[in-house]
């Protein structure tokens, strides 16, 4: 059979994607791109913090007796209760502050347009301490390692190692909403990704810094005749043409992202050099382009890693933060000049909270943390979730200032998945381990935290 690239892009090739690629996912070109403009846009950008970030000194309280608590706990990790930016409203009675590198967040949290959930983290069914002591429920595989809590967080899956993440299953339950590239609904700026990886849609990673890379040697005249000749070979083996059709789809799918980049709104806004602002600058460049790709419902998956601060985790944390903060301000401010502030929700994942108590250099591994939320859908200016009271026998603290998560990460992704609008019916295939959570205790307390 003889293979053209350019009849593959008129065709639609259904074949997968390898060098260039997150994943090896079959790749279509449904027809015309942007023929679904993009008038019901949304988007969720996953910032991933890997390695384990000490959320609980990003969210630290305020109000004095929870602040001693605090201090007692975190000893030599503890911040200033004066360095603390201060946070307007109060959870369970406790005001809060953030760290002083979190203006941003801060400023938005103000604004009623950032939220953390507290205490959050990977639970496969409704957990007590009592129960966790007992062997009587099932809990995620690989507690406190990084390998398995980074995956847990991802696939929302924790019992098992699932091939699929949430950002993945989540387009899997909207088929209709992106009629462009397939691979567009899902993009990432940091290559593999366990997050997008979904069943019937895959992803496309993009470099923050060189945006579309292309095939290496395939600018060169000598190479591309040579390999254009493979391709068209009608005698080749089954194995080379799958091969070359891959490579082929990495191709095309590279000339349909440079084609729509072309196009991409020249940002006025101020990034920093920072990679991770970077990052979020192309993701902001990509959104722009939407209605070239074709689609109304993206995610984009982000890696800002470094967090495992088992030494010096107050030097470390006021070196990194103020990169965080930076790239998610400017992000924002992006997506209002691009007038998507509404229809973009930007959240931060980690392997792990870490212990509240010190090595006597940092924290070490450990379980529920902070997840911060951002955008204009946000019913931001409160807290969510149950912030666990900073004592040594809360019965939460299952060693060291490890919290049992008070509130899943399924209920973070269900307010989500609603959000995106995936259907009712359709959101146990995207959270398989929902319906053990919805109407429970652990499993109440974010609805309403994304409107619009």
């Amino acid at each position: 059979m003889m293979i053209n690239r350019r009849s593959l892009l008129r065709r639609g090739a259904q074949s997968a994607v390898s060098l260039g690629m997150s994943s090896v996912v079959p790749f279509s070109l449904l027809g015309s791109a942007g023929a679904r403009a993009s008038d019901d846009y949304r988007a969720v950008v996953c910032v991933l913090l890997a390695g384990g970030a000490d959320s609980y000194n990003i969210l630290v309280p305020r109000s004095e007796q929870a602040y001693a608590q605090y201090q007692t706990r975190r000893s030599d990790l503890a911040l200033s209760r004066n360095d603390l930016l201060p946070l307007e409203g109060a959870l369970d009675g406790v005001s809060f502050g953030l760290h002083p590198a979190m203006s941003s967040l801060q400023q938005r949290f103000n604004a009623g347009q950032a939220t953390l959930v507290t205490n959050i983290g990977p639970l496969v069914e409704p957990t007590t301490r009592a129960a966790l002591e007992t062997g009587n429920v099932r809990l995620p595989l690989g507690l406190f390692s990084h390998s398995d809590q980074i995956l847990s967080w991802q696939t929302a899956t924790p019992a098992n190692r699932a091939g699929t993440g949430v950002g993945g299953r989540m387009l899997d339950a909207m088929p209709a909403a992106n009629a462009g590239l397939a691979l567009a609904g899902n993009i990432s700026l940091s290559g593999n990704n366990s997050f997008q990886a979904g069943a019937a849609t895959g992803s496309y990673a993009v470099s923050a810094a060189d945006g579309v890379r292309r095939i290496a040697g395939y600018e060169n005249d000598v190479f591309r005749r040579y390999f254009d000749r493979f391709l068209e070979d009608p005698n080749t083996s089954t194995l080379r043409r799958v091969y070359g059709n891959k490579v082929q789809s990495a191709i095309d799918a590279g000339d349909v992202f440079n084609s729509a980049l072309e196009g991409a709104t020249a940002l006025s806004t101020p990034f920093s050099e920072h990679y991770f602002s970077a990052a979020m600058k192309r993701i902001a460049e990509l959104m722009s382009v939407r209605e070239s790709l074709g689609v109304t419902r993206q995610t984009f998956f982000v890696t800002y890693g470094g967090w495992d601060h088992h030494e010096d985790t107050l030097g470390q944390q006021a070196d990194m933060l103020p990169a965080l903060d930076a790239g998610l301000g400017q992000f924002q401010v992006a997506l209002e000049e691009l007038g998507l502030s509404q229809s973009v929700t930007t959240f931060t994942i980690s392997d792990f909270g870490r212990t509240l108590t010190s090595n006597g250099k940092g924290s070490d591994h450990g379980w529920g943390g902070n997840a911060m939320i951002m955008g204009g859908a946000v019913q931001g200016g409160q807290l969510y979730g149950h912030f666990p009271e900073q004592v040594e026998d809360n019965p939460l603290d299952v060693g060291r200032g490890r919290f049992l998560p008070s509130t899943p990460t399924d209920a973070m992704y269900a307010e989500i998945s609603r959000w995106m609008g995936v259907a009712p019916e359709s959101l146990g295939s995207v959270l398989p381990n929902w319906a053990n959570f919805e109407g429970s205790t652990q499993g109440a307390g974010l609805m309403g935290m994304l409107t619009g």
